[in-house]
């Protein structure tokens, strides 16, 4: 696929921020963002154009079902009955952007609840199951892991921030497999416009090189509250 064509960045980049972009592809496009700046660019153009989109929408009571849904895939509920499959594709420009930050408020109120404005963001696997929450507050980031977590005891999660302006991937962490850590933003990230987050997986330990060594299993955007 010729990459290069920015007419083609464009459309993936739209697909990828709405969701529309899942399994094998979205996996395969995490991939790109880390090793080619042209891709984290058009990403972050991309989140400035769609970002307004999603605030301006009329805030809307949710159904009570859809929360009991969220709290079940977090372990902090029993199930009761199976639900019917709930398609994940946007049906709307915007709508998956406001869904994940509904989402993230839900998950973070416990830690936004004290907190002055801030910056948050959901590690969600390729099935829609959050893995991390995570918010970003002056110079700490405070991250809690969900139940879906796929422990690992060969190996460790890193956190990785990817510029906007194309500089190569800045390590912020490895990420706790239960329970909740907190991280200092590291001094070479300060002033950088956030492409996007990222995690990979890598030896214990983390990286010994600075750069993602590993394979690159999620990615997510960080929204402002």
């Amino acid at each position: 696929m010729k990459y290069q064509q920015q007419e083609l960045l464009d459309a993936l980049a739209v697909d990828f921020i709405l969701g529309a972009m899942r399994g094998g592809a979205r996996r395969r496009f995490q991939q790109l963002m880390m090793a080619r700046p042209a891709v984290r660019e058009t990403v972050w153009r991309w989140e400035q154009h769609l970002n307004p989109l999603a605030e301006g929408l009329p805030p809307t009571p949710p159904n009570p079902a859809v929360w009991q849904r969220i709290q079940q895939r977090l372990g902090w509920v029993a199930p009761t009955v199976s639900a019917p499959p709930v398609s994940y594709r946007p049906v709307w420009l915007g709508l998956a952007l406001a869904a994940s930050v509904a989402l993230a408020v839900v998950m973070l109120k416990p830690m936004l609840s004290s907190m002055p404005q801030q910056d948050i963001a959901v590690i969600q696997s390729s099935d829609a199951k959050a893995w991390w929450l995570i918010s970003k507050a002056q110079q700490k980031l405070t991250i809690k892991a969900t139940p879906a977590v796929a422990a690992e005891t060969a190996n460790d999660y890193e956190l990785w921030m990817l510029p906007a302006n194309g500089q190569a991937p800045i390590s912020l962490g490895l990420l706790p497999q239960q329970g909740q850590r907190e991280l200092s933003w590291p001094q070479a990230a300060e002033g950088l416009a956030i492409a996007a987050l990222a995690v990979s997986l890598e030896p214990r330990g983390g990286s010994a090189t600075g750069a993602p060594t590993g394979p690159v299993l999620f990615t997510a955007q960080i929204v402002t509250l």
